[in-house]
């Protein structure tokens, strides 16, 4: 049976991690400078069309350059126009397609614009990727802010929400699609201090699954990715934020971070990338309402 992608063998540039033999050194070096490898050699997306949020820098951008590379027309969905154009001009740079759309994913019309662009533009909308997330906020509950605690919900919730919302008409029409929410470790583990981003990247748990349900008898698929602490410019600035908090220096508080991790290691933003480029192929079409920990470990379900 076909499935429409093309795979091939996998080629890589250098040897992979492999765990130290006994009177070897370990350096956690090792475990950082595993090989990622280029998703487009084993999955194609030609002919797709992916919206992607939070698509300026970090993890958005890792996701964007991945399903442009796997063969898919991006539509770039962030708040900054000079990030935006940056990303468009990188998919550009590699014979990929991008149409960038200034959005707040909070904006209902703004949102409704984004949707009505990539109709017009495309004629068709495959895949949504919710990344857009509002930064980490470092808190114990009793002193926490309420605005702060909104804030956090009307981003990292009720921008899903929106989001979802104004594309599944198209993909429920179309009788295909591909949801897939960018959810947190820290949404099915819990992380001390940082109570509203828990309960927000939860929140999107619930209504991942809630979604799947509907859908799944129409062709579309709904997933959540639950990345642990990312190696980002912007995960950064919360753990250094954390650092702060805790009365630490950043580099110290990283490194204490990624030698908690079973892999000795930060999660990079380009394994995260790749696992939205598979869950939006045919392989992956069986996957449905799940909640997958990119973690390395630290998560075991």
């Amino acid at each position: 049976m076909s499935t429409g992608e093309t795979v091939t063998a996998p080629s890589t540039s250098r040897a992979c991690f492999r765990a130290p033999v006994q009177g070897e050194n370990f350096h956690m070096a090792d475990m950082t400078d595993v090989e990622v490898r280029p998703v487009q050699s084993s999955f194609r997306l030609d002919g797709q069309v992916a919206i992607v949020t939070g698509a300026g820098r970090g993890l958005g951008r890792a996701i964007a350059l991945e399903f442009a590379r796997a063969g898919a027309a991006v539509v770039l969905a962030a708040r900054t126009n000079v990030q935006l154009a940056e990303v468009s001009d990188a998919i550009q740079g590699q014979g990929g397609s991008a149409l960038s759309v200034r959005t707040d994913v909070t904006d209902r019309s703004a949102v409704h614009d984004l949707v009505r662009q990539t109709q017009h533009q495309f004629g068709r909308m495959d895949v949504l990727v919710n990344n857009a997330a509002s930064p980490n906020y470092v808190s114990s509950v009793v002193l926490s802010d309420n605005h702060r605690w909104r804030e956090m919900f009307e981003v990292n919730v009720f921008g899903v929400y929106l989001c979802t919302k104004a594309v599944l008409p198209h993909m429920i029409r179309a009788h295909r699609g591909t949801i897939i929410n960018i959810s947190s470790i820290a949404g099915r583990a819990g992380a001390a201090y940082n109570s509203a981003y828990s309960a927000s990247k939860a929140a999107i748990l619930g209504f991942t699954r809630a979604v799947a349900r509907e859908v799944a008898g129409v062709g579309i698929t709904c997933n959540a990715i639950c990345p642990w602490h990312m190696d980002t410019e912007l995960m950064r600035d919360a753990m250094a934020a954390r650092a702060k908090f805790f009365g630490k220096g950043k580099d110290e508080y990283i490194a204490e971070v990624a030698a908690s991790n079973p892999q000795h290691r930060l999660i990079t933003a380009e394994e995260v990338a790749g696992l939205a480029v598979f869950l939006s192929t045919s392989f992956a079409r069986g996957i449905n309402g799940q909640a997958l920990n990119q973690c390395g470990g630290v998560v075991m379900s």
